[in-house]
């Protein structure tokens, strides 16, 4: 624009600067410098019956797992919010809920956030982060929106979906099911349950860890990347290339079902 010299066409560029003035105003307001944060922590503690479920679905923020001892559900969910003034911060902490549907067989929890005219241009953000501890051998179904799952030590079925953000799982024995949008997934497994394994992935890497003595029937696809396989005994057949691969591990057993789009996917030997 430095070079238009002509006066008669100064007028004409008054608008479109003042327009851009002031959408770079506004930018400054939603991208505020968000110094101010307001936090409290919420926690719960739950008698399960045996073999019961436990749900836990988040909006902002990550959940991590890992089991209890005996039969209880403990619950610690720390909830914190930033603004560009206290009042803001504080403000976005209220309006950020925890929601308990209990009974003796299920533990279900969600996160609800109340929509609030003009919350973003009040530069405010809540998320929660829940550490969780559960009985080893309960069925748990956990999601979040934006942030991580982690799970460790489960022998029961566990379901984890995620749109933003990865899923890390270590020592589990149960039937397994997890998915994610946008991050990866990581899966170790102490056995491969009768329910098998399902792993979804759509922009991201997929790696599963399996006993090399384990039985499995192995389904796996992926449409942006290649497979790799490392010290597992495969015995594969069909039409397997670098993105497919069917095979059946020490002559086969409950089926590990694994897809993805964009990303690569790795089996390997614990």
């Amino acid at each position: 624009m430095t070079g238009w010299v002509r006066s008669r066409l100064v007028p004409s560029l008054l608008v479109p600067l003042a327009i851009a003035a002031a959408a770079s105003t506004a930018c400054d307001i939603v991208t505020a410098d968000l110094r101010s944060e307001e936090s409290s922590e919420w926690h719960k503690t739950y008698t399960l019956d045996a073999n019961g479920r436990v749900e836990i679905g988040n909006v902002n923020g990550k959940i991590i797992v890992e089991p209890s001892t005996g039969n209880t559900v403990d619950v610690v969910a720390v909830k914190k919010a930033r603004g560009a003034t206290p009042e803001a911060a504080k403000a976005a902490l209220e309006r950020a809920s925890i929601v308990e549907d209990v009974s003796a067989g299920r533990v279900k929890i969600d996160t609800k956030v109340a929509r609030a005219e003009g919350i973003i241009f009040n530069g405010a953000n809540v998320h929660v982060e829940y550490r969780v501890k559960v009985p080893a051998g309960a069925e748990v179904r956990f999601s979040t929106v934006n942030g991580g799952i982690d799970v460790a030590g489960l022998e029961g079925r566990v379901t984890a979906e995620t749109t933003n953000g990865g899923v890390k799982a270590r020592g589990l024995s149960g039937q397994v099911e997890a998915t994610t949008t946008n991050g990866g997934l990581d899966i170790d497994l102490t056995r491969v349950a009768d329910g098998g394994v399902k792993l979804e992935c759509t922009n991201g890497g997929i790696r599963l860890r399996l006993p090399r003595d384990a039985k499995a029937t192995i389904s796996a696809t992926i449409s942006n990347g290649g497979i790799e396989t490392g010290g597992l005994p495969l015995d594969t057949g069909g039409e397997n290339s670098r993105r497919r691969l069917e095979a059946r591990m020490n002559g086969g057993g409950p089926r590990i079902q694994i897809e993805g789009t964009n990303g690569g996917i790795r089996l390997t030997a614990r």
